[in-house]
């Protein structure tokens, strides 16, 4: 079961461009919402297929229904990081009346003083992805979930775009749900890897509640 909607969260405007940032970061959220769903075991192991990414083997859905909810959602990210306007991203395994008991974390941050040459052949960035994904294994054992669980995927962005989003006739048929950002406190924090992708900062972490 997966939540019919994706939502948003809405902040000021900030600035991000390189339409190569926004390609890997696409692709390096595709591979880790994906083994997000197998290492949180919100779905059987049967219905995933393994791959090789990053030099490390990976797990992706083979589920008609929830890929089709991934890709959409991930459309929707790579419109913010296309107009500009992202600042998290939030990966939430729900309970039964989906309220997030996990949060995975994706928050960007452009450097104030970067160099688009750094890392021009992105070897420190697969390195940074592989990281990623070994990090998401090793604490694989603290994603305790309940039975009955889905999940939810939040944007944060502002106001402004939502509504370009909203209005987008390619996602007319894609609902948005705006929730109003309310701070809580967290007692558990995994930290997965912080690491720079072209001009950019990712910071990915998980959120226990």
């Amino acid at each position: 079961m997966i939540d019919p909607g994706l939502s948003l969260v809405l902040y000021p405007t900030f600035t991000m461009t390189d339409n190569c940032f926004v390609d890997i970061t696409i692709e390096f959220l595709t591979v880790a919402f994906h083994n997000i769903l197998y290492y949180a075991s919100v779905y059987p192991k049967s219905v995933f297929e393994t791959r090789k990414k990053y030099s490390v083997v990976v797990y992706r859905c083979i589920h008609p229904e929830v890929n089709q909810y991934l890709d959409l959602c991930l459309k929707n990210i790579a419109e913010c990081l296309k107009s500009e306007q992202l600042r998290r991203a939030e990966f939430s395994v729900t309970d039964e009346n989906y309220k997030p008991v996990i949060n995975f974390v994706f928050d960007f941050e452009k450097h104030k003083q970067s160099d688009e040459n750094s890392d021009a052949y992105l070897i420190q960035a697969e390195q940074n992805l592989r990281a990623f994904c070994l990090n998401l294994v090793s604490n694989s054992d603290k994603f305790l979930v309940p039975d009955d669980c889905s999940f939810s995927i939040f944007i944060h962005t502002n106001e402004s775009n939502a509504v370009a989003l909203a209005n987008n006739p390619e996602l007319e048929d894609f609902p948005f749900v705006e929730v109003e950002g309310v701070a809580e406190e967290i007692n558990n924090i995994i930290p997965l890897r912080r690491f720079n992708l072209r001009c950019y900062n990712i910071d990915t972490y998980v959120e226990i509640k």
